[in-house]
């Protein structure tokens, strides 16, 4: 029996047996036997969704679902304490090694945290709380803790931070250098993940001043980040990252460092496990973390709220306004962790085996939806891949309109069982691909359509043929291929990407224009873009309808811009395998760098199949150098490049180069929050062609920050180190008049192909 169907059983067993409780005559509701029996299936079934979770970061089920397997496990201790086994994961953490790494003890162990989903949660653990410190008869104010009405009550305050989304791990320094890192792994022990996590810059290796100290965070990976690698994972025919926790630690358990360091992951530091310095005074009381922390230079989140009661704590947990607050910042959060703030409470709370009392976490609605695959379709990618694709039944999800969502490949319709006509639960947070979480198989066997009419599933079997091109497609490893390199949609993918805005960035040619200049036979390569520049071909151009004077003007002009563009951009324009933005700008910043003398196509295809050269470039992984190897040796392709060279596209690394700015050149450093009349990465962009280096978060090697309307936490902690401030209404574009070409510009919402 499948994990997946061990754990509906036990979830149906729970539903009818939803208590565990003494009868009158002392007997429970349930024997002996059947409890024992039930108590290990249990033990089993959460070990093994712990593996999924923590080692091979492909969870089954919600945080939701797991948190009633583990509370249902707990009642039964409760009411059994003579059956607790020590391979119980309420003993500690079991099935969360993954054996991969070598593996360390933790000195404190890292508990978890239990959750709470609504007010009412959040209401009954205060009074568990409340109980506990007044049973200590902890010498406090007095006062409505809890806005019950219980005469001179015990007053509890309470510190609300915000909950990451990602892997925990421990720091260690000794003598101020950072010498080990420990993920959590069963509380105990964990995987020494110590050569990946020095590759995170936010991380420092040297702190403020010598003292030997531990401290817990979480490391995670950039929304934006992770949108760019699930684009490159989706154009790969990989899975893509279906939140940050899987993105993160997927890219901290990679075997390869230098693979790890492209992944661009960043961490902050939330509490101290212990500490010791003899020569200088450091405050590790508990609610003193935060300004210790920050005196270290570790890196803190600046987001914090202090709750006199619970009912100020329940306001912050429905405010819609912290929710969205949190979303806007560029790193994910799955809740609030609320913690009593007074230490001596702390110490007459205590914990658990499994978790801190005087600490709770109010989880998030989950961003889950039902909804009907209606069909499926078969997009072919410009590398190669043939990709099913679903259309859904239109649903709203995170305040969008969802009707199509991608399938991946054959082997995640298989793991999932996904059949045309199912109900499936879709997933979506943040700015991540919307994902097909699991099937509702109870309603598999009559499913309405979007027609209202009564069908049967029916099996996705992959395609025989090419459904563009016509093609016999070649099936390996896990995709099918259609290799025809002159299949229609194989050329119209490779062309949008080229003229994109992260490549060529060609404004005057869209989606839609790609799709008529394809079908015309006006364009069959991405060389062709430049013919457009001929006459005969601008003739042709003004006969298809919806082409004016004004628009094929404005195009002609884009295009001929676009060969004064910088070498990176063509790079990430050509689809090399493996090769995105990153890649691109790394390649061409170690070409610029090295004694190589690159001028022209011949130049840069000598040093693109030096694989000895490529490997010695930091951040490039083994398959980006097989991808350049391959491109830059196809035939095809050397003849796409030598047209482009001819007409005088740029292929000199040293041209165009606003990109290579760094600190040293730099004449101020800056970061920027929020909403502006122009998209933030314009501004950016704009800002760097005027040598001003750019600061994704402010530290404080940062010299000022733009702050746009309603700024997020950024804000707060750019204050906090001081930074210049620069509103843009007010001043922006009186200090930075180069902005006012831009400000005319319109923030768009970035189209995606699939929905």
């Amino acid at each position: 029996m499948s994990l997946s169907e061990e754990t509906k059983k036990i979830q149906w067993f729970i539903k009818a047996h939803p208590q565990i409780t003494s009868l009158p005559n002392g007997q429970v509701n349930l024997n002996k036997k059947d409890v024992s029996a039930l108590y290990v299936r249990l033990i089993d079934c959460i070990v093994d969704h712990n593996h999924l979770y923590y080692v091979e970061n492909k969870p089954i089920i919600s945080d939701k679902e797991y948190d009633e397997l583990f509370d249902y496990l707990k009642r039964i201790e409760e009411h059994f304490p003579q059956i607790i086994s020590s391979n119980s994961p309420t003993q500690w953490l079991v099935g969360q090694i993954s054996g991969w790494f070598a593996q360390a003890k933790h000195k404190v162990k890292l508990a978890s945290l239990e959750n709470t989903y609504n007010a009412q949660d959040i209401r009954e653990w205060d009074e568990r709380i409340h109980k506990i410190v007044e049973g200590h008869k902890v010498p406090e104010l007095v006062g409505a803790g809890s806005g019950h009405k219980v005469e001179n009550q015990i007053k509890i305050t309470y510190r609300v931070e915000p909950k990451f989304d990602g892997l925990s791990v421990e720091l260690i320094y000794e003598k101020w250098k950072f010498v080990q890192a420990i993920t959590r792994g069963d509380g105990l022990v964990g995987d020494d993940i110590t050569s990946n996590v020095k590759t995170i810059k936010s991380i420092p290796h040297d702190l403020e001043f010598p003292v030997d100290v531990r401290v817990r965070g979480e490391i995670m990976m950039p929304k934006s980040v992770r949108k760019e690698l699930n684009k490159e994972r989706e154009e790969d025919g990989e899975i893509p990252f279906a939140n940050t926790r899987n993105a993160a630690a997927g890219s901290i358990k990679l075997l390869d460092s230098r693979e790890a360091a492209r992944r661009k992951l960043v961490c902050f530091v939330y509490d101290i496990l212990l500490v010791q310095s003899t020569k200088y005074k450091v405050q590790s009381t508990k609610y003193k973390v935060q300004s210790t922390l920050e005196s270290l230079w570790l890196p803190v989140f600046p987001w914090v709220k202090i709750g006199k009661n619970i009912d100020e704590v329940v306001a912050l947990c429905e405010d819609e306004k912290v929710k969205k607050m949190l979303e806007g910042e560029d790193i994910d959060f799955d809740g609030l962790v609320i913690k009593v703030e007074s230490l001596d409470q702390r110490q007459s709370i205590w914990s658990t085996d499994h978790h801190p009392r005087w600490a709770v976490a109010y989880k998030f609605p989950a961003q889950v939806v039902a909804t009907q695959v209606n069909s499926v379709d078969f997009q072919v990618g410009r590398t190669w891949i043939i990709t099913p694709v679903a259309n859904l039944e239109p649903v709203e999800l995170s305040w969008v309109t969802i009707k199509r969502v991608s399938l991946h490949n054959w082997d995640f319709i298989k793991s999932k069982d996904i059949h045309a006509h199912d109900r499936v639960r879709l997933q979506r947070s943040g700015e991540v691909i919307p994902y097909i979480v699991s099937v509702i198989k109870d309603r598999r066997s009559k499913v309405e359509s979007s027609k209202s009419k009564v069908q049967g599933v029916v099996k996705i079997h992959p395609p025989k043929v090419c459904p563009s091109c016509g093609e016999r497609v070649v099936h390996e490893d896990i995709h099918y291929y259609c290799r025809n390199p002159f299949c229609p949609a194989q050329v119209k993918e490779k062309i949008v990407h080229f003229v994109s805005k992260n490549c060529m960035d060609i404004e005057g040619i869209g989606d839609s224009t790609v799709d008529v200049f394809v079908d015309q036979w006006l364009l069959k390569n991405v060389a062709d873009i430049y013919l457009l520049l001929e006459s005969k071909y601008v003739m042709q151009i003004a006969k298809l309808p919806w082409f004016g004077d004004k628009k094929i003007t404005e195009m002609v002009h884009q295009i001929w811009e676009s060969k004064k563009k910088p070498l990176w951009r063509l790079l990430n324009g050509l689809g090399i395998p493996h090769v995105g933005k990153k890649t691109a700008l790394d390649l061409v910043k170690a070409v610029t760098s090295s004694e190589y003398k690159v001028t022209s196509l011949d130049d840069l295809t000598k040093i693109m199949s030096n694989e000895e050269f490529l490997t010695g470039i930091y951040g490039i992984g083994e398959k980006s150098v097989e991808g350049i190897g391959r491109f830059f040796g196809d035939r095809e392709n050397k003849k796409i490049l030598q047209r482009l060279e001819h007409v005088g596209v740029n292929f000199d690394p040293s041209k165009y180069a606003e990109w290579m700015l760094d600190a040293e050149h730099a004449k101020w450093s800056f970061s920027i929050t929020w909403t502006f009349p122009a998209s933030r990465e314009t501004i950016t962009q704009e800002m760097q062609k005027n040598w001003y280096l750019f600061h994704d978060s402010p530290t404080k090697t940062t010299n000022l920050m733009l702050v746009g309307e309603d700024p997020g936490s950024k804000k707060a902690k750019a204050e906090s180190l001081g930074l210049k401030m620069y509103e843009w209404r007010d001043v922006v574009l009186k200090e930075f008049p180069f902005l006012k070409n831009i400000v005319s510009e319109s923030v768009k919402p970035k189209s995606q192909s699939l929905f």
